[in-house]
């Protein structure tokens, strides 16, 4: 027990320092990790400003992660949830006894979402489903 508490302490210090980073990082600069599909194809995918989103969220500017992506800003909290039952069950068990007892329906609808998501912001008409300034 007290080998996986020191392991997921590990990993909270990581994930902490990569926040901080990210907090500390300039106006649009994201985590500095460009799309790579973007740079790719030109156009967005499901992803594109995620990066952006987190930091306003820590910056506590909800309305500017919602423009720089709405589904990762609106999918964050169930996101946060899933891995801190995660990680409490991690610490409890040894073992994931968290992620079977999710129904596979909601994923495979958000998995869909997302997906339509990337393919509507490359559409003129849903030009406000792109992220802002990329």
């Amino acid at each position: 027990m007290k080998k996986r508490f020191a392991l997921v302490l590990a990993a909270a210090f990581f994930a902490a320092a990569a926040l901080l980073y990210l907090y500390f990082t300039g106006e649009g600069e994201g985590a500095g990790i460009p799309c790579v599909f973007y740079k790719a194809t030109g156009f967005y995918c499901s992803g594109c400003g995620a990066s952006r989103a987190l930091r306003s969220i820590l910056h506590l500017d909800f309305y500017q992660a919602i423009r720089y992506n709405a589904v990762f800003t609106f999918a964050l909290p169930f996101i946060a949830a899933y891995f801190s039952a995660l990680i409490i069950s991690f610490i409890r068990f040894g073992e994931d006894r968290i992620s079977r007892k999710i129904p596979m329906a909601p994923i495979w609808i958000f998995i869909a979402a997302a997906v339509l998501y990337g393919v509507l912001r490359n559409i003129p008409v849903f030009d406000f489903l792109a992220p802002v300034s990329l």
